[in-house]
């Protein structure tokens, strides 16, 4: 089962139980008003009883069906408002035996003739923030501050830290508007705002519907050596890479702080070819510098990163600490 498919899976199985839920609540509720309150029971037997008589009274003698009608209309609202009258005195809800659904809309279906309800699409973002991986750790473009970049001109890029930062963040919206945009190399050193930035770009797209996984490479290639080596006595990494190659973003955080084997080499190689071919987004961040990141990974990926990626340059203070002296 693919990733998206597990996530549907998982959505409609919910559905049936908040279905099941409701009816078995709303039998509940209907069961303890009849046994505390026998006379609203009786009155509700007495509308069934009165519409089965009408029919039976139609049937014998339809040329007087107007008439019956008329009769039965009469009673039929004399009988309402009598129960109407009971539940109020007994402080009933006047909707207790009415099925109580999470959603009203699509009553607990998911659907709108045909097309996914709202409540559909909010649990596909939910789920997909949580099989991110970046559930806890997930931010808004909105949160993003330029104040920790300063007016310090960077004489390699021509520009001070915060043009740079504009520039590059300008590059992420982008990238999350257009299908066709290519992937992104981040660089620079701890705490400049490439994960941050990363976590902005994952909510952006997975409110726009889109699946996103995040791992950082440490994670990535360990748990990759003990599936290939079979130190794992279960399948779920299958899921894993299942998941990173149909997720619509991947995002490898930490490249470069591992030490990388000839297996996670040609893992990575592999994992970022095959992303390409599908023509699925990546981000790629590393504290290293580019020259760096290829000396370490063999020059076979070189070639991939400069024909499929905008390398950016995070410059800048350590935000982190400048967070921390300034007690946020």
């Amino acid at each position: 089962m693919s990733y998206s498919d597990e996530a549907i899976t998982k959505i409609m199985n919910e559905y049936d139980y908040d279905r099941t839920v409701a009816r078995l609540d709303r039998e509940k509720r209907v069961k303890d008003v009849h046994e505390k309150f026998p006379e609203i029971l009786k009155i509700e037997k007495d509308i069934s009883a009165a519409g089965l008589e009408n029919m039976g009274r139609i049937l014998k003698n339809p040329e007087k069906s107007a008439e019956f009608n008329r009769e039965f209309e009469k009673k039929l609202a004399d009988l309402k408002e009598k129960r109407k009258r009971l539940l109020l005195e007994n402080n009933i809800p006047l909707d207790y035996d009415e099925v109580k659904y999470k959603c009203e809309k699509c009553l607990d279906t998911g659907y709108i003739d045909r097309k996914k309800c709202p409540c559909f699409v909010n649990k596909i973002i939910k789920m997909h923030h949580k099989m991110s991986n970046m559930e806890n750790m997930l931010h808004d473009f909105s949160e993003f501050s330029f104040d920790y970049y300063s007016d310090r001109k960077i004489p390699s890029l021509n520009m001070t830290e915060k043009e740079n930062m504009k520039s590059i963040y300008d590059t992420a919206i982008k990238f999350c508007e257009k299908d066709d945009f290519k992937n992104l190399l981040f660089y620079g050193g701890c705490g400049v705002g490439k994960t941050f930035l990363s976590s902005c770009i994952a909510k952006r797209m997975m409110d726009m519907g889109k699946t996103v996984v995040y791992v950082t490479a440490v994670n990535l290639f360990s748990e990759y050596e003990d599936y290939k080596f079979g130190r794992r006595k279960d399948n779920d990494f299958e899921k894993t890479l299942d998941m990173m190659e149909q997720a619509d973003l991947l995002i490898i955080d930490d490249m470069g702080v591992e030490v990388p084997t000839p297996l996670s080499k040609q893992f990575l190689f592999d994992m970022v070819d095959k992303r390409i071919g599908l023509k699925k987004k990546m981000i790629i961040s590393t504290n290293m510098t580019v020259q760096g990141l290829i000396r370490l990974y063999t020059e076979r990926i070189e070639s991939r990163l400069f024909e499929s990626f905008i390398i950016l340059r995070f410059e800048a203070e350590d935000i982190r600490k400048a967070r921390l002296t300034k007690g946020e």
